[in-house]
């Protein structure tokens, strides 16, 4: 696969993971069982690897991708914010 796809399928996967993460968020605020629920624990778990990933693609990426990359990698830092805060911002 080239690296073209490879950072097309992980800014895919980081959006889809973002709005997973919104739903999930907003799920949890609503049941406010944040703190005990396995949902909000493996969503965290979920978007600590994707910053992981997108990490290690920032550095062999292209400016233009490496740009994409980042900014995708700041939703996903916001939503991991989020999740540390409780409450959906």
């Amino acid at each position: 696969m080239s690296t073209y796809r490879k950072v097309e399928e992980m800014l895919k996967n980081a959006h889809e993971l973002t709005e997973y993460a919104d739903e999930q968020l907003q799920l949890a605020t609503q049941q406010q069982s944040a703190l005990t629920d396995k949902g909000y624990t493996e969503t965290q778990q979920l978007l600590e690897r994707m910053s992981v990933e997108l990490d290690k693609m920032i550095h062999s990426a292209n400016p233009e991708q490496r740009d994409a990359l980042n900014r995708a990698q700041q939703q996903i830092q916001d939503r991991q914010n989020n999740f540390i805060l409780g409450f959906d911002t």
